[in-house]
């Protein structure tokens, strides 16, 4: 059986991390039995970040390596699709990737409200006295992350404003649609959705929440992604 080295979650997220949760979609599109293994200091894995597939031979590292490791076995993440629509689904892919995660991030690691909650559900293995100092030393690197990309430097409304082009991209692509490419999910979705889930979730109201609960189309969607794609609490318990 497979198994995928993962951040942890909480209650109503299988993981933290939207690549993480992207995999497990991978996997369940891929219809390929698997379990997790919860892990929370990926200094130790390959290319030091999460998630790892364990195959009964290696470790593959990162989310688009693990897909195409998939599709080398059989998976098939967009049936039906010509090659112009899987140029929009990897152009899609890349925008919510590369901008619109990064926002959410952001709302994460430097809204002090947020991060306050976050910082203990990240850090939940540290203790308690330690907690702090740990976290705000990665919480550093995240800033300086950020702010080399641009996406820090920016005020709130032109942050928002960034932001809701790419729902907006989003949105038009889906068009009243149950998936962004059809009826049925593809791997386009398994990396979107989680995204938009975290920013909808995010666990103080900011306005970067309320824009993206303020699209009931969208809202729809991530619900239909979650049950499509998510793995199921029995997978979870596996790794108990």
């Amino acid at each position: 059986m497979l198994t995928l080295l993962t951040f942890p979650g909480g209650p109503d997220h299988p993981s933290h991390s939207p690549f993480c949760l992207k995999v497990m979609g991978l996997l369940q599109l891929a219809n390929r039995e698997w379990q997790p293994k919860f892990v929370t200091n990926p200094a130790k894995m390959p290319l030091s970040r999460l998630p790892v597939l364990k195959t009964n031979d290696r470790l593959i590292p990162d989310s688009y390596i693990i897909q195409t490791w998939l599709e080398g076995q059989g998976a098939e993440f967009y049936p039906g699709l010509d090659a112009r629509a899987r140029a929009q689904a990897h152009a899609l892919i890349r925008m919510t990737e590369e901008n619109l995660r990064l926002g959410l991030v952001h709302e994460r690691w430097l809204k002090d409200t947020c991060w306050e909650i976050m910082r203990d559900q990240f850090f939940a293995d540290v203790p308690a006295l330690l907690r702090k100092p740990v976290s705000n030393m990665v919480r550093k690197k995240a800033r300086a992350g950020l702010m080399a990309h641009g996406i820090a430097q920016f005020s709130e409304t032109e942050r928002r404003v960034r932001l809701k082009y790419d729902l907006d991209a989003i949105a038009m692509q889906l068009d009243g649609k149950a998936f962004l490419f059809g009826p049925v999910p593809t791997a386009a979705d398994a990396a979107i959705v989680p995204v938009l889930d975290g920013l909808r979730s995010l666990p103080v109201d900011t306005g970067i929440r309320r824009m993206v609960r303020a699209m009931p189309d969208l809202m729809a969607y991530v619900d239909r992604g979650r049950a499509a794609l998510y793995p199921v609490d029995q997978t979870l318990a596996l790794a108990a």
